[in-house]
């Protein structure tokens, strides 16, 4: 039986599949971000244990993120699209914003950084590697290490890194991206909020 048929059936299971089918407004429908990556993870299963796990949700994946200074055009590009969404397609509770629709980054492309592991390391005072997961798998490549203020997760080219986001911060994160950014010749970029960090 191929794919189609376990999904919809034949003959008369499918009439039953068709009166099972519920259907959705397409005006019910709200995003929690008003921006997502259009690069997907990319991952595979976990087949080994590493000094520590995080754990992020897909749609978490490059939301925060450093890169080149060269990308600072496409960053303004980006930032348009995001702040039409916020504009015009947003509503706000007591509790959270919900998006009508969603801006897919297309322009900015992968990072490709050029970060040596080692000094990024160094820098962070960070010995211990550990794993990203992502709906249940491994970010394929990936990275992840932790200082007392921040969470960064990644993935590799042998030894350098040319992906670099932030999961988890608190309020002295800010002194750390300033110096990885001086370090690497880095801009760190928050999408969701539109926000831009770089050494003046």
């Amino acid at each position: 039986m191929g794919l189609f048929d376990k999904i919809f059936g034949r003959g008369k299971k499918t009439e039953q599949a068709i009166e099972n089918v519920v259907t959705m407004n397409p005006n019910d429908i709200w995003f929690t971000t008003p921006t997502i990556s259009n690069e997907f993870p990319q991952l595979m299963p976990k087949i080994k244990e590493t000094e520590f796990d995080i754990f992020i949700h897909e749609d978490d994946y490059r939301q925060n993120e450093f890169l080149n200074l060269s990308s600072l055009p496409k960053i303004e590009e980006e930032f348009n699209g995001i702040k039409e969404i916020w504009a015009n397609h947003s509503k706000k509770n007591d509790e959270y914003t919900l998006f009508k629709n969603c801006h897919v980054r297309k322009t900015i492309g992968s990072p490709n950084l050029k970060v040596n592991f080692n000094e990024l390391k160094a820098l962070l005072n960070c010995n211990s590697v550990g794993q990203v997961i992502i709906n249940g798998n491994v970010l394929t490549n990936g990275f992840a290490i932790k200082t007392d203020n921040t969470t960064y997760f990644g993935t590799l080219n042998d030894d350098t890194v040319i992906e670099l986001c932030i999961a988890q911060w608190n309020d002295n994160t800010t002194n750390e991206v300033l110096n990885i950014n001086k370090a690497f010749n880095l801009i760190f970029v928050n999408w969701y909020h539109c926000d831009l960090i770089r050494n003046e």
